[in-house]
């Protein structure tokens, strides 16, 4: 039994409504509570290294002033005081500096234990806990995008790393996992670059959509699927939205189980997946085989030291 976790940054309850997309629907769906904390509305690494963890920022020490970490202590120092400026902003300093500096600023990951750390858990990368590079590769897609990156390939290199993700997600139902987590920030991406334009964010839900009815063709009959995410996206042409600010974050946030029960909010979901993982009747008992490889050929190859 594996209990699949998707975080489907940016999915946002009211637009899976007005898209009509039924491959987010699950058995049990509805509104996830979220926060923010150093910024006005949920900032994704904060909220997602809450929901691995169930703790508060206060606790990880994942928050916007901590959460860009440096090489270079100098660097990481002047970041400290650029936490609370906005995205776009922080993205042309960091541009600036990687340019200059050749340096690449890290996503912090907090030290604290996280539904992943059990020996049969896994995850591909999940801002604040694991392997940053994924959301970075996101952002830089949002950056090119406002230097004029064309549509197509946007779209291409966005989908196409969301292909590899849920390819990831899917290889892991095959393994002798409890617990499986992946990061998609494709929504999110999106949102921002297509936040007026109704028609292209529809194909991007509907996208992601299909990404997600694979997934849930994969699952074996004892596994179980969880869509969450850490806020929505306000857009132009969603009515609820009038008067706000198209392409901040909403307070949106989302959740859909294949199980009869879904977390309430962030905070509860470690403890939701490891109750359903710990359902598991498997004894524990098949030791992982050995694999004998001829290292003396590998090394003449050059393949291992």
């Amino acid at each position: 039994m594996t209990v699949l976790v998707l975080a489907l940054d940016a999915l946002d309850e009211g637009l899976i409504d007005h898209f009509d997309i039924d491959a987010f629907r699950l058995e049990s769906s509805g509104s996830l509570e979220t926060y923010a904390h150093t910024k006005p509305v949920p900032y994704t690494p904060e909220v997602w290294a809450t929901v691995a963890t169930g703790l508060g920022p206060e606790e990880h020490g994942i928050s916007a002033a901590g959460t860009s970490e440096w090489d270079n202590p100098a660097l990481e120092f002047a970041s400290r005081f650029t936490g609370r400026l906005s995205e776009g902003t922080r993205g042309t300093l960091g541009k600036f500096v990687r340019t200059r500096t050749g340096e690449r600023e890290r996503i912090g990951e907090t030290d604290r234990e996280s539904m992943f750390d059990a020996d049969d858990a896994v995850v591909h990368n999940w801002p604040g806990v694991h392997d940053g590079r994924p959301l970075q590769y996101a952002w830089d897609l949002m950056n090119a995008v406002s230097e004029g990156m064309g549509r197509s390939e946007f779209e291409r290199d966005l989908f196409g790393q969301s292909a590899e993700q849920f390819g990831w997600a899917r290889e892991m139902l095959h393994h002798p996992v409890s617990v499986a987590g992946v990061h998609v920030h494709a929504l999110d991406a999106a949102g921002h670059a297509y936040a007026d334009d109704e028609a292209a964010f529809r194909r991007a839900y509907e996208r992601i959509g299909g990404f997600v009815d694979e997934v849930v063709d994969a699952l074996g009959p004892d596994d179980e699927l969880l869509l969450l995410s850490d806020h929505g996206m306000r857009t132009a042409f969603y009515p609820p939205d009038a008067g706000e600010d198209p392409a901040s974050h909403s307070w949106r946030a989302y959740a859909s189980a294949t199980a009869e029960s879904r977390p309430n909010s962030v905070y509860d979901v470690r403890a939701w997946v490891e109750s359903r993982a710990a359902t598991d009747t498997s004894t524990g008992a098949d030791v992982d085989e050995a694999i004998e490889m001829p290292t003396d050929r590998l090394r003449e190859l050059g393949y291992i030291e």
